[in-house]
């Protein structure tokens, strides 16, 4: 695939996109994406596209709202939603890789400023990893932002105190026992980061997430729209109405209160995936693999991470809803590649509906078998350029002259990708062995023989 087809792709997919999408099968129901947002009110639209290799497409559609005509351009800035626990997830995760936090030790060894209580004013044993994974059992709470003039600290989100217009925050289900979505748990995960590093949580995320993935249009500070107005787009109610003041302030920024663009939300799951295949220098595979694996048994969430693992679509990443905003950030591991998508509406959800269910029949597979055996070994494409190839914990190990090794990503027709570069791997037949290995780059193959 060139850079060229990457983007014409696109372009031709998102100017017939299924309107029908519930029943997960084609519909000759289509329409242009200009065409849904005229239909469900949506003022502006941002979307992007990349790969591992570091293709990158994006495009802005419509416009910010706010009674102007300023147009959506790539550079232009949403509000993130609950996307903002992905991104905060990771950064809790690159603590926990340099021994600042511990996944399953009590949040009572961290917590300084405010106190986890259940509702006989009793302290329940809750874990880091309960709170990623929303197992704690904290309220059930869904946080709607405040006008920029009455915001309350985080404290006071937690105890419900102040201009707080929420309950306390407290335990109510039994720790542990089952998955409950609910903002709090990332309410407290915040404070306890805090808390553990002496850090503002703008600041800690920005040294941990935002400035080594290169999110520069981004940020959790909740007055960075306002240090950039014109690439802001403002948050619009069902109906096309303008939320008052453009959009609302959160303080409870680790659960709803990123900017960011589709672009930078991508860059971020590319590098998750380039994690879990051991080619990441932030965060180790073993994390990044506990990002995207079940928390619970049968369950769709892992550590900050929605999950979508059934046959015929694997694909991970995180929507968002706010007050005047939806969106969605997903890698499709298998193939390399991340779809963003944010608007500027609470209406987007069947527009970005359609947007991801095309990227699901682009970019997903059904769930592939381990490597076999018989493919490991020495190949050679000449003779100064030799291959390893080996099968560990059932993934494939590509060792190339001069290079470290890598982790392979697996493909849905046999073939394998490399997690960095343009390069496609297949393994062909030669006497009813796979002695051959194909290398594709940039539309060339190569071909390298095992030896014996």
């Amino acid at each position: 695939m060139q850079d060229g087809d990457f983007s014409r792709g696109w372009v031709r997919l998102l100017s017939h996109l299924d309107r029908q999408v519930a029943s997960g099968q084609l519909s000759p129901d289509t329409a242009a994406l200009p065409d849904l947002m005229s239909s469900y009110q949506v003022p502006g639209v941002s979307i992007a596209v990349g790969h591992l290799s570091g293709w990158v497409w994006a495009a802005g559609y419509g416009v910010t709202g706010g009674g102007t005509s300023t147009p959506v351009t790539e550079r232009t800035t949403f509000a993130a939603c609950s996307i903002s626990k992905h991104v905060a997830a990771f950064g809790a995760l690159r603590l926990v890789q340099d021994g600042v936090l511990d996944l399953d030790t009590d949040v009572r060894e961290y917590l300084t400023s405010w106190r986890l209580l259940d509702r006989a004013g009793q302290q329940p044993g809750v874990t880091v990893r309960q709170l990623l994974a929303h197992t704690a059992g904290l309220s059930d709470t869904w946080y709607r932002g405040y006008p920029a003039d009455r915001v309350p600290s985080l404290v006071q989100v937690l105890e419900g105190s102040g201009p707080t217009t929420t309950a306390p925050v407290r335990s109510t289900l039994l720790p542990g026992s089952r998955f409950r979505y609910s903002g709090s748990h990332y309410c407290v995960l915040e404070q306890l980061m805090v808390d553990a590093t002496g850090t503002p949580f703008d600041d800690l995320m920005r040294a941990l997430v935002l400035d080594p993935v290169d999110m520069a249009d981004s940020s959790f500070d909740q007055g960075f729209p306002h240090q950039r107005p014109h690439l802001v787009a403002r948050g619009h109610h069902v109906g096309g109405t303008g939320v008052p003041g453009g959009w609302r302030t959160q303080p409870e920024t680790a659960a709803a209160g990123l900017w960011s663009t589709p672009t930078d939300l991508l860059r971020l799951d590319l590098e998750i995936a380039r994690a879990a295949s051991g080619n990441s220098k932030l965060l180790d595979r073993d994390l990044a693999t506990q990002m995207w694996t079940p928390q619970m048994p049968g369950g769709s969430y892992g550590l900050g991470t929605e999950i979508g693992d059934r046959a015929g679509c694997r694909r991970f990443g995180h929507t968002g809803l706010n007050v005047g905003y939806t969106c969605f950030s997903f890698v499709w591991p298998d193939s390399g590649t991340a779809v963003a998508a944010m608007t500027n509406s609470d209406d987007g959800w069947e527009l970005l509906s359609s947007i991801r269910v095309a990227a699901d029949r682009r970019y997903a597979s059904s769930l592939t078998t381990a490597p076999r055996d018989d493919i490991a070994g020495h190949y050679v494409l000449r003779d100064d350029y030799p291959i390893d190839v080996a099968v560990t914990d059932g993934q494939l190990i590509f060792s190339a002259a001069g290079q470290q090794p890598v982790t392979l990503l697996a493909g849905p027709d046999g073939r394998y990708l490399h997690p960095g570069l343009d390069l496609e791997i297949r393994f062909l037949p030669s006497d009813g062995q796979p002695s051959i290995l194909e290398l594709r780059q940039e539309g060339v193959t190569q071909t390298a023989t095992r030896s014996t």
